[in-house]
């Protein structure tokens, strides 16, 4: 039995065609065929689509490696630190900012955040996940991830300074910026789902595009990265698949099995 693990965003999934449905049709052959296929990203449940929760995934790598699930149950979660994400709160709304609180199985998002429902009705997420009337301090005490959207590039300096405490990613193109637990990553998330299952590191397979995948990248036996995946993938990966547009993922399952 192998383990093979899926990013969404650039992998599977691109906002032009969704998921194709030969990537869906080789992705239930292999799992057929014995093996088991996980979802690994950057997404918590709430982001998960019902398309993604539909296809029949064995598990699931959350919020880089903070949720991971399996069997229909939580086998590891990890909270940011309440009172480092407490500061950090307050100084994002001394701002002004935008910002969404991620748990294991909500998203708890005000009202007033115009742009960020914008946003995430396009990045294609279950949006009936969306909580808005909540108890800040409740939630921080269960936030495993959260985002941030600033106004302009500039402001990311600020927020920067105050991530001392967390692992982030930073993506100024949506203004946006990703604020995880530094003790977690998808590596970590995937060497306890191997754990878990009993297997080999050399019987794991991933692939992957983006900068929250580095981790996964260095922990599987066999890390495959998109053609469209940013430079620093492509130097981690032992081999180069199609890009997403082009059904990548499932000829490579094809091809491996």
């Amino acid at each position: 039995m192998k383990a093979i693990f899926f990013d969404i965003d650039g992998t599977i999934y691109h906002p032009e065609i969704g998921i194709s449905q030969n990537t869906i049709d080789e992705i239930h052959r292999v799992q057929k065929l014995g093996h088991k296929c996980f979802i690994a990203s950057g997404r918590p449940t709430g982001f998960i689509s019902k398309e993604v929760k539909s296809i029949g995934f064995d598990g699931f790598v959350l919020a880089n490696g903070a949720h991971i699930v399996t069997e229909g149950k939580t086998i590891d979660s990890l909270t940011l630190p309440y009172e480092e994400t407490k500061k950090l709160i307050e100084y994002v709304e001394s701002q002004g900012y935008e910002y969404i609180l991620l748990t294991t199985d909500r998203c708890y998002l005000k009202k007033e955040s115009p742009h960020m429902y914008e946003f995430y009705a396009w990045c294609n997420i279950d949006m009936d996940s969306l909580c808005n009337d909540y108890d800040l301090d409740e939630v921080l005490k269960k936030t495993i991830k959260l985002e941030i959207r600033y106004n302009k590039k500039e402001d990311s300096v600020g927020l920067i300074e105050r991530l001392g405490a967390f692992f982030y990613e930073k993506h100024d193109d949506s203004l946006n910026i990703e604020v995880s637990n530094i003790d977690t990553s998808k590596g970590h998330g995937i060497e306890t789902m191997l754990k878990y299952y009993g297997l080999d590191v050399d019987d794991s397979y991933c692939f992957g595009d983006g900068a929250n995948d580095l981790e996964m990248f260095k922990t599987v036996g066999h890390p495959i990265a998109m053609k469209n995946a940013i430079p620093m993938i492509y130097h981690h990966a032992s081999i180069i698949c199609e890009d997403v547009l082009h059904d990548g993922v499932a000829k490579e399952l094809k091809r491996l099995f």
